[in-house]
């Protein structure tokens, strides 16, 4: 008796809207030397396709450019996260 093989492809496609309420201008990153959009962990998270925590872990390991503000939210340079090296 054969048996047959069937393969089943499944192709998705996602948009990813972030809204804020907040219009932020890009703001200095001293790694890229210039101006960089900036985001927040969560919304770098999403970017990347990333837990919140893979985030903080590439941020201490220096992987991600990043700058803490006066009160102390932590926001992530959009460059450093989409640059392969």
């Amino acid at each position: 008796m054969k048996r047959k093989k069937t393969e089943i492809i499944v192709e998705r496609e996602q948009v990813l809207i972030i809204r804020r309420l907040d219009d932020r201008q890009p703001r200095c990153c001293a790694e890229c030397s210039g101006q960089a959009q900036m985001v927040s962990v969560d919304e770098a998270a999403a970017l990347g396709r990333l837990s919140a925590r893979a985030i903080y872990r590439r941020v201490e390991a220096g992987q991600l450019h990043f700058i803490e503000t006066a009160d102390g939210l932590l926001l992530v340079c959009v460059n450093s996260l989409f640059d392969p090296g």
